[in-house]
């Protein structure tokens, strides 16, 4: 049996199953409002939301141009929904992190969210994250992934990778905020200044430094220098490069007086 409601359609569910991930955690209910039309699929166990679709628990939105939502019946007369799909034009925003999207699967026994499609971005404060493949983001383990010539910009800096991983942790102000980034295969970091790549790296947002290692190179104007590891303070705009004492692999650099000279200068 469908059950339809026109214009505009409310639902609330209060759901016990803890709606983690980009949904606030706890008891809160579930609303989601449609601006065309709203069916119940009892024979399925869905509620399939029509245009203009708006989901919120707490200070968390999802927004989409469809969305289903999964329920089961729970121990007690209780409805619980176990999973979200939300379908074009995905918005998922909270209190400090906004991620768009073309599609938004959230399971919520997995406090997992993943979003596909074109122009994937997550926006916190002081960066913004890309990918091609998808994005996946986990409050459990409070950390958001962007798979696929991932990059994030961060003001005048931009480091890509082939995925990022971002680790978010409460700050002093109890708020939600970027605590580190590893990055995988294919690693680059690009300031006004430099150009450092290298295989795997790791950006403190604490310290504001970037850890970058295997076959490290750093580029600056035509001087290079060459190495097994490199620590960039995007502060202070000092690089260190070192060898690998281990496998013999010694620091080499390549300079240009004349560049040396003009860099002074400015």
């Amino acid at each position: 049996m469908i059950y339809k409601i026109s214009l505009i359609a409310l639902l609330l569910i209060t759901t016990p199953v803890y709606a983690q991930g980009p949904l606030n955690a706890g008891d809160e209910p579930i609303e989601i409002s449609a601006g065309q039309a709203l069916e119940w699929h009892q024979k399925d166990q869905q509620y399939i939301a029509r245009g203009d679709v708006v989901v919120t628990q707490g200070t968390t939105t999802i927004k989409s141009s469809e969305l289903v939502a999964d329920y089961r019946e729970g121990a007690t007369s209780n409805t619980e929904i176990w999973q979200l799909t939300a379908t074009g034009n995905v918005i998922i925003s909270d209190a400090e992190n906004t991620v768009t999207g073309d599609k938004g699967v959230y399971n919520v026994e997995q406090g997992l969210a993943t979003v596909t499609g074109d122009n994937l971005t997550l926006t916190s404060p002081g960066q913004v994250i890309t990918a091609t493949q998808r994005m996946e983001y986990s409050s459990i383990n409070g950390k958001a992934s962007a798979i696929g010539d991932a990059k994030v910009v961060r003001g005048d800096d931009t480091l890509t990778a082939n995925t990022l991983t971002a680790y978010f942790s409460q700050n002093e102000s109890g708020k939600n905020a970027l605590s580190k980034i590893e990055a995988n295969t294919n690693v680059k970091i690009v300031t006004p200044l430099e150009t450092l790549t290298g295989d795997n790296g790791v950006y403190d947002a604490l310290l504001d430094t970037a850890t970058v290692t295997g076959n490290v190179k750093i580029i600056r104007g035509p001087n290079t220098l060459e190495g097994s590891r490199a620590v960039v303070n995007l502060t202070s705009k000092i690089s260190r490069i070192f060898g690998n004492e281990k496998s013999g692999q010694r620091v080499k650099g390549v300079f240009f007086p004349s560049s040396n000279k003009t860099q002074s200068a400015q």
